[in-house]
């Protein structure tokens, strides 16, 4: 008996589906990608839902025919390929001829397409690979694609997409990689309406600083190196610019967004003597490369990629970013790809600064009833306002007060204050109080050593402060704010849209830790005060952003508190930016403020903060 069958096209292009569209984002590099090769010079992301409802691109390319319009959607329907031989000289993003057809397979699709020479249009809609039009209609050049409705069909993948500023951080990404590269090409990028972003065209530098903003424009080098084998072009950050995490490291390969563990490598340890353990550099680096010699045709998203001589271009790409390193510490040099719009102008050379002024009278009394005459030559008088006559005496105050309604307090007998600091112990809290004759040392500005209750102590100094801070910002998100100092020149800080909604969203918390934000547009945002206190080093702009990036991070692990999720987001961005302290009763008061916390032996990231050196385990170390 036969057991093997064919499957049917919609379970085969089910399958196929889940390889190419993994979640909304994978719909959005398909679209996008397919709109470059069309030769559009200007493109558009319309979102709705972060993917779940609406994905939508617009593109003026040269449109497709009648028939291509329906054959598009065919599996392994292509105008990239003709023979096997054209898999290795490939210079466009698609080629496989799956994405349309696993994307109609699992979404209710609708395609407007019109080639310039002709007069009409074509509308094409499909739903779950079921075609429901194939008609001519008017339309204007070019091809519209809306995604609708994703996933209707296969409920269990649509369970398994996260939350709308998850997703949406996802198709950012893929937007960037995309616009990044193709800067020559205008992008719009909107999502439930609002525009996110609005990148016209422009040089590759240019490009970076509009999506990732200004901030960036002083911190990137340029990467030069051409040879007969491959061509190095791009930009990389100063090292003070790295992060934990990878969010900033884009590599392409002849115009194609790839991931090679080898050359970000080689990359990285350019940095290997610049840049702490575990952080990475930031870089926007392409290679053009002969197409023959390597292959794009690995995996269903084409992200991953093979290279015939890894070695060759390690070496190339390793001593490339090294050269640009070596030329940060030179003078900068004229930037010609710089927008002049991005320029403040410079102050004209006999252009004199003059201090304001506030004109005053330095004898003016408001108590002397004689004209006063004032520097711009005009006199008046304050004896016409009788009442102030009737209230105030320029000799005695004692007039002044009697006419306001007064109270005596009786002050505190000096029995009542004793017996006040005398009070039960029950009714005050206990904790632990650091001797003023504490004595103890520091190592490596990490630890401190101190014995104290007849026990050999060391506390971490980094887990500690983390515990610190936690506790004293959760204090001030539920109770106790932290006052806020107003800065006299508000300063500006660049988010990336997903970031920018966020940090919308989360501004009155940000105001109870002392960062008064004022949004600006959609990705700039004003910061008009800033904590009192503020003990942290680093700029406003990195710890910013690196605490939205934590708290997205986090929603997993704390998606019932918010509170928590902020408070230790700010404290693991803080817990290293503090200067090391030296005074011995500045250290003292760092060890009251642990053992004032909730917990002072564990971190927020349950990390140890305090560790009891015993008799035995000094023995065991001898021994």
């Amino acid at each position: 008996m036969d057991i093997i069958r064919l499957l049917p096209d919609a379970v085969a292009n089910q399958i196929a589906a889940g390889e190419v569209v993994q979640r909304p984002a994978s719909v959005v590099k398909e679209l996008i990608e397919n709109a470059i090769d069309s030769g559009a010079t200007k493109i558009q992301l319309i979102v709705k839902d972060a993917g779940r409802t609406l994905i939508q691109v617009i593109d003026n390319g040269k449109g497709m025919s009648f028939n291509d319009a329906r054959l598009c959607f065919e599996r392994h329907a292509t105008s990239k390929l003709k023979t096997a031989d054209d898999l290795f000289h490939l210079t466009t993003k698609g080629f496989r001829g799956e994405a349309m057809a696993s994307i109609a397979a699992i979404a209710h699709v609708e395609l407007k397409t019109k080639t310039a020479a002709e007069s009409t249009g074509t509308l094409v809609q499909i739903e779950g690979a079921e075609i429901k039009a194939h008609e001519v209609i008017a339309c204007a050049d070019g091809t519209s694609v809306a995604v609708k409705n994703l996933f209707f069909n296969v409920p269990a993948r649509r369970n398994f997409l996260k939350s709308d500023n998850i997703e949406m951080t996802h198709i950012e990404e893929e937007f960037n990689r995309v616009a990044l590269i193709h800067h020559d090409i205008a992008f719009t990028l909107y999502h439930n309406g609002k525009t996110l972003l609005n990148l016209e065209s422009s040089n590759f530098k240019q490009r970076i600083l509009s999506i990732f903003g200004t901030h960036f424009k002083d911190k990137l080098f340029p990467v030069e190196q051409v040879t007969d084998f491959m061509k190095i072009s791009g930009y990389i950050a100063k090292p003070e610019n790295a992060k934990k995490k990878k969010s900033e490291q884009y590599l392409f390969i002849n115009h194609r967004f790839v991931r090679h563990n080898l050359l970000n490598y080689a990359i990285e340890t350019a940095y290997s003597e610049l840049i702490p353990q575990g952080y990475r550099p930031a870089f926007f680096i392409e290679i053009e490369v002969d197409p023959s010699t390597i292959d794009i045709n690995v995996s269903p998203t084409k992200v991953e990629v093979k290279l015939q001589d890894e070695k060759l271009m390690f070496g190339f790409l390793n001593s490339a970013v090294k050269k640009s390193i070596g030329t940060m510490s030179l003078t900068p040099l004229l930037d010609f790809d710089m927008d002049p719009s991005m320029k403040v102008p410079p102050r004209p050379a006999n252009h004199e600064i003059v201090p304001p002024t506030v004109p005053h009278d330095p004898n003016y009394n408001p108590f002397d009833s004689v004209p006063v005459t004032h520097h711009s030559g005009q006199s008046y008088s304050h004896s016409d306002n009788s009442s102030w006559k009737e209230r105030v005496s320029s000799n005695s105050w004692e007039d002044f007060l009697k006419g306001l309604n007064t109270e005596t307090v009786e002050q505190p007998k000096a029995e009542q204050l004793d017996a006040a600091l005398d009070e039960p112990a029950a009714d005050r809290q206990e904790g632990t109080v650091i001797p003023e004759d504490l004595e103890f040392f520091t190592t490596g500005n990490r630890h401190i050593f101190f014995k104290m209750n007849e026990q050999a102590m060391v506390v971490d100094i980094v887990n500690a402060r983390e515990r610190i801070l936690y506790d004293r910002y959760l204090a001030a998100l539920r109770d106790t704010p932290i006052f806020v100092q107003q800065s006299l020149f508000p300063l500006t800080i660049t988010l990336t849209p997903a970031l920018a909604d966020m940090a919308e969203s989360m501004k009155a918390d940000f105001l109870k830790l002392g960062y008064d934000l004022e949004k600006i547009d959609s990705t700039h945002f004003a910061v008009n005060g800033t904590p009192n206190d503020n003990t942290e080093e680093g700029d406003v702009q990195d710890t910013i952003e690196k605490v939205l990036e934590a708290y997205k991070t986090n929603q997993f692990l704390y998606k019932a508190d918010t509170q928590r999720n902020i408070a230790i987001s700010f404290a693991k961005q803080n817990r290293n930016r503090y200067k090391p302290m030296s005074d011995p009763l500045e250290i003292r008061t760092f060890l009251q403020q642990l053992f004032d916390c909730d917990c002072p032996s564990t971190s927020p990231s349950q990390k140890s903060i305090l560790h009891i050196i015993s008799d035995e385990e000094l023995n065991r170390r001898f021994d």
